[in-house]
């Protein structure tokens, strides 16, 4: 265990316990990254690149295997794994052999969502409603959000709708996890008054909406009581919102940290959401940001650095750079080509200029970068807790509308508190 690394979270067998003899802090230690390593490892079976659903679709494309051959192949890889997991009459299951289980599992359930968004692709409902099936008849693998969505949406594109709303409703049945039926009515937070929701486009069971900095997309356990995006919009369009992520999230397809503001996109009705969550999936949805950072980078560039054993990459450009007498700040348009966590927060760290107020990825060497910021940056800093205030806002969304498949581009414009910052610092270096 004491050589065993993160690093390794893909060998077929997860790292054993660290028994504890005693109470040092160097047990401790031990104790705490090895349950850190396990976590890791459980968490690897979604621990996948986007460019296999990718690889998959041109395969079946230049191939046209039969989803039956297709899913008999996944099957078989996933079978031996999954049998390791079973008891057998009169033994028992090592916790070793559940863990290579349930990973199979994943690993199968991944491989089955490629090959279902490859069939989806090419607008083969059967096909994909085979593939869904045979995940839980054949290794008894439960369908998650994205495997109806897929199915659901190609049904939906060629017109069979009552089998897209059948699928739809299976899901909404099976998918019931988080909610809570007797939770109770939330309080009204002080500065719910402060903020009334901005709706950009409503149209064809899709809406746009603006979340403002400091307002949490939808609830979280531990969350308090506070306002949050969902809360609000269920108020404004009279609860019409879609329940297939589940009560706690509904018509959420996909969310902003926090303190960021920006266009969110909010599906009224279970076909809508089926269908971005598929545009989400497939990486057809394109994201735009604002950030403000710390430092100066080159006029455009971009950082692909994997991020949690996963590959991303993020371009930007910078749009408007401060500089002061002794601090030096820059504007950049950012447009992440993958969707991981922290994304744009950890690759602008990486380029050396981390986003204004995040302390979170910053080295030894970014946190020397501005020690004497303007009043203007103080002053906008201490709003709120170290951590809770930074300079990120999704200024432009684009998908593609239902039915016809119409691009469509939403955009925000800076908050105004954003734009005061900016204000401030032209102000601040042209007095220079």
């Amino acid at each position: 265990p004491l050589s065993w690394t993160p690093a390794r979270r893909c060998s077929p067998s997860p790292p054993p316990r660290t028994r504890a003899f005693g109470r040092s802090s160097r047990t401790r230690c031990v104790r705490m990254n090895s349950s850190i390593a396990r976590a890791r490892w459980r968490d690897d079976a979604r621990r996948r690149d986007e460019a296999l659903d990718a690889y998959v679709a041109r395969v079946v494309e230049a191939r046209a295997p039969r989803a039956s051959d297709v899913g008999a192949m996944i099957v078989a890889s996933a079978r031996a794994g999954i049998e390791r997991g079973r008891a057998r009459r009169g033994e028992a299951v090592s916790r070793e052999a559940r863990m290579a289980a349930a990973k199979a599992r994943g690993d199968a359930a991944t491989a089955f969502n490629a090959a279902i968004s490859a069939y989806n692709r090419m607008g083969m409902s059967e096909s994909c409603v085979a593939l869904m099936e045979m995940m839980r008849d054949a290794l008894d693998v439960a369908p998650d959000v994205v495997t109806y969505a897929l199915c659901a949406s190609v049904l939906t594109r060629e017109g069979r709708l009552r089998d897209a709303e059948a699928t739809l409703e299976r899901a909404s049945e099976a998918l019931r996890r988080g909610t809570r039926p007797n939770r109770k009515q939330k309080k009204r937070a002080k500065n719910d008054d402060e903020w009334s929701m901005v709706v950009l486009r409503d149209s064809d069971g899709i809406a746009a909406v603006v979340k403002p900095a400091g307002v949490l997309t939808h609830p979280v356990e531990g969350g308090g009581s506070e306002l949050t995006l969902m809360d609000a919009a269920l108020s404004r369009f009279d609860g019409q919102l879609s329940d297939l992520n589940g009560l706690d999230k509904r018509g959420i397809v996909s969310r902003l940290d926090k303190p960021t503001s920006g266009v969110v996109l909010l599906a009224k009705n279970n076909a809508s959401h089926a269908e971005l969550l598929t545009q989400f999936y497939q990486r057809c949805v394109v994201k735009q940001y604002c950030a403000l950072l710390d430092g100066t980078l080159p006029a455009s560039g971009s950082e692909s650095t994997p991020l949690d054993g996963r590959s991303a990459t993020s371009e930007y450009e910078v749009m408007e750079t401060f500089i002061g007498p002794s601090w030096s700040y820059s504007l950049v348009r950012v447009e992440p080509k993958s969707g991981r966590k922290h994304q744009i927060r950890r690759h602008m760290a990486l380029l050396g200029a981390p986003l204004v107020g995040d302390p979170l990825y910053r080295t030894a060497r970014t946190k020397q970068i501005n020690p004497n910021p303007p009043e203007c940056v103080l002053k906008a800093l201490s709003v709120g807790k170290p951590g809770t205030i930074f300079w990120l806002h999704a200024s432009a969304v684009e998908y593609s509308g239902m039915p016809n498949g119409e691009r469509i581009v939403v955009s925000a414009p800076l908050p105004s508190a954003f734009e005061t910052l900016l204000a401030s610092l032209r102000a601040g270096a042209r007095d220079e």
